[in-house]
């Protein structure tokens, strides 16, 4: 196994490909993976707000918009 004292010395462009690689192997079994009940109890609050007050919400496209005007 790969020590991270050695993953360290990688360059940033070396890690950040590993980085990627392994959330590649990871995102692939992600929906197989248990939800805990912390995060299914955030996901509830946040579903019931958008229930209750749908227009308080931005849509992805919104987020998007405003971040591309920040940058």
């Amino acid at each position: 196994m790969t020590e991270i004292k050695d993953i360290l010395k990688l360059s940033v462009e070396e890690r950040l490909h590993l980085v990627q690689t392994i959330w590649d192997s990871i995102s692939g079994e992600a929906e197989d993976a248990p939800i805990c009940d912390g995060h299914k109890a955030i996901l509830n609050e946040r579903l019931d707000s958008y229930k209750k007050n749908p227009g308080d919400n931005v849509s992805w496209e919104e987020v998007k918009k405003r971040a591309k005007k920040i940058l």
